[in-house]
């Protein structure tokens, strides 16, 4: 194994690579896709492809992989875009392409050996950034709550980290056990085709530099390109988040469309809102760090003496965190300011269709209404998910086959990549939030 800086000479990856990144999730994945997708022209000029017809194929990642979509009620995408996506790769001309998705991260050794012949094994590289679990585990649970879990922090993190793994937290360690993850890839590509980037959470550009000296673009090509809807939401925020989807839950919302209008609707709108300064941050508790960091541990030890080139200090990932900052009540409500809870219900409602105007303007915008930014979050709630119920209702043909599908529908088959990473999805059908 070699240690790099980012300035070091010999990042340079030779003609005819096919750069895939691979995530996993929540390290920096989403501002260097971003990055990426604006800064195509100037890698055309410099003979360099990003291949996709988004910044994230993630419907042809998911379809070679076999996972589903959140909004898919389950069944993978056609294979089909697999091909299109494989279809690119091949007639790309340029000296390099490059590819970015995290949800590659859930292919098994016989999907990562079928995309090696896809791709061409002999100029396939695979990349891998790694964070610090510790930094992950607040982003991995706010997007669990926003795809529709139910679980508070401090419960989620204890059964993540407690003796018995559901098949649900195995999950969550198939993504992120990164020893392993790294293992996957390498044993099928080889430790030469595997590079692991450590990314440092204190310089918010060192990603794209890297990727830029991998690729050998001009200084400066890859720059920051965030929308600020890719921030972390407040306490305030996933908190009501999560009031919805218990409300949802107890009210027969298919998944599918609860995952429409909070994931991709209402979780975007909330985003764009800038938080106050009272608002508090999600803290991690320091039993949680202490373990993440004893996993981190094993993590550096297998990835150190693995022989796959690592780019950055492999050893700051089992450095000891300790959190800083406003943390939320240790029990008891917390109480999300009208604010928070008016976005929430402008966003479900645009994503409903219940509202007509242009994406991205805020309920203020719009001129506000005097009753909805007086009603509770728990009010809201209950009203948009009976309002989510007779929208699904009128798209399936009746209120009543909506019911029956809730009653009849079975959980999936609990997989790496059938749900929510590290979500159990208990049928906890009361109002009262779970802990």
């Amino acid at each position: 194994m070699t240690d790099e800086t980012p300035e070091a000479t010999g990042l340079l990856l030779p003609e005819g690579t096919r750069l895939l990144h691979v995530g996993p999730h929540k390290t920096g994945t989403t501002s260097l896709q971003a990055a990426l997708w604006s800064a195509r022209p100037a890698m055309l000029e410099q003979s360099v492809r990003h291949v996709g017809r988004t910044r994230n194929p993630a419907t042809a990642a998911r379809a070679v992989t076999g996972q589903s979509a959140p909004t898919s009620g389950g069944t993978p995408p056609s294979i089909r875009h697999w091909r299109d996506l494989v279809g690119e790769f091949r007639r790309a001309k340029e000296p390099r392409v490059v590819l970015s998705s995290e949800s590659f991260a859930w292919a098994t050794p016989e999907v990562i050996e079928r995309m090696a012949a896809d791709l061409d094994a002999d100029r396939l590289h695979a990349v891998v950034t790694l964070r610090p679990l510790g930094r992950i585990l607040p982003s991995q649970w706010q997007q669990n709550v926003q795809a529709g879990a139910r679980l508070s922090y401090e419960t989620w993190l204890r059964r993540l980290f407690g003796p018995a793994k559901t098949n649900a937290y195995e999950a969550f360690w198939w993504l992120h056990r990164h020893d392993e993850l790294v293992a996957r890839w390498a044993d099928v590509l080889g430790r030469g085709r595997v590079t692991v980037i450590v990314v440092d959470d204190r310089d918010h550009e060192i990603l794209l530099r890297i990727f830029g000296s991998l690729l050998g673009l001009r200084e400066g090509t890859l720059a920051a390109d965030d929308d600020g809807t890719n921030r972390s939401m407040t306490l305030e925020e996933i908190e009501a988040v999560r009031a919805f989807n218990v409300a949802a839950r107890a009210a027969g919302v298919d998944p599918a469309t609860q995952a429409s209008m909070m994931r991709f609707g209402a979780a975007i709108h909330m985003k764009r809102r800038a938080p106050g300064p009272d608002e508090a941050r999600i803290i991690t508790p320091q039993w949680a760090l202490d373990a993440a960091r004893e996993a981190d541990g094993a993590i550096v030890a297998a990835l150190g003496a693995s022989g796959v080139r690592v780019i950055g200090d492999l050893a700051s990932l089992a450095t000891p965190l300790a959190e800083r900052g406003v943390a939320g009540p240790a029990s008891g409500p917390v109480l999300a300011p009208p604010r928070v809870a008016a976005e929430m219900a402008m966003g479900i409602a645009l994503a409903s269709g219940l509202a007509r105007r242009a994406a991205g303007s805020s309920f203020h915008d719009a001129g506000g209404d005097a009753d909805l930014a007086l009603a509770s979050s728990w009010q809201l709630a209950q009203v948009v998910a009976r309002r989510s119920v007779a929208s699904a209702a009128a798209r399936t043909g009746g209120l009543r086959r909506v019911a029956r599908s809730a009653r009849e529908r079975q959980a999936p088959a609990a997989t790496p990549t059938s749900r929510a990473v590290g979500d159990p999805s208990p049928a906890d059908r009361s109002l009262t939030l779970p802990e």
